[in-house]
């Protein structure tokens, strides 16, 4: 998918989350205990499952991640979500993809940000609420030189410098649909106070990319966050 059309593709799903956002405000009228929609902080850690063990790549590297972003409901039991979280990571190119690597081995730093859009159904129980929910991930990284790492060093292939490398890295990230993950979620949130809820968050994402090119479920993230609900 062109960079282009992603950017559309972003900026529509935004429009309708807005629009749903709309809906709900209207509708509240009906239901004016009810919140609308809500804002969050999540924060805790990510494992990245690495199953390649011909390469120089990390053993499933455990990352941490932080992010926000809002919850819109809507006919009572339905509501969508967009989020944006960050973390970072190490990564060298093995001469066909990128992969995650140990700070020994690295070439680039990486820079990722992953924005969630799901929609799904609430159930409440007094002060207990439990979200379902799927959707799409969009995982934007951006790799540089790692520090100490000089773009004439060679590279991890053959006749490659770590310059190379980097932009490898860079233009599989962006290829074959490698930043494209469908996802499921699982949300339980405790109610404190009528203006703040605490709980956890569950995601689960699947490499749609490594699956289709039979690599298995190599790239799989799962997150598991804490998650502050104002």
């Amino acid at each position: 998918m062109a960079l282009n059309s992603l950017r559309k593709l972003i900026f529509s799903v935004f429009a309708l989350i807005f629009f749903f956002g709309k809906v709900s405000a209207q509708d509240s009228e009906s239901v004016a205990e009810q919140k609308n929609h809500s804002i969050f902080l999540t924060f805790g850690p990510l494992l990245m499952l690495n199953t390649d063990n011909t390469s120089n790549g990390a053993p499933s590297p455990i990352l941490y991640s932080f992010g926000g972003g809002a919850d819109f409901y809507f006919y009572d039991d339905f509501f969508a979500e967009s989020r944006l979280s960050f973390f970072t990571n190490y990564y060298l190119f093995d001469g066909e993809n990128a992969q995650p690597a140990e700070i020994e081995n690295r070439t680039a730093s990486v820079l990722s940000f992953m924005l969630d859009l799901t929609a799904g159904r609430r159930f409440e129980f007094g002060k207990h609420t439990l979200l379902a929910s799927g959707g799409a991930g969009i995982l934007a990284r951006f790799a540089f030189l790692a520090g100490d790492v000089d773009s004439s060093d060679p590279g991890t292939t053959d006749g490659s410098t770590a310059g190379d490398d980097v932009s490898s890295i860079n233009s599989w990230f962006w290829s074959n649909l490698n930043f494209f993950y469908p996802q499921l979620n699982l949300c339980y949130l405790y109610k404190i106070t009528d203006a703040l809820k605490i709980g956890c968050d569950f995601r689960a994402y699947i490499p749609l990319s490594s699956i289709l090119s039979q690599n298995g479920l190599d790239g799989m993230i799962f997150s598991f966050a804490a998650k502050l609900c104002f």
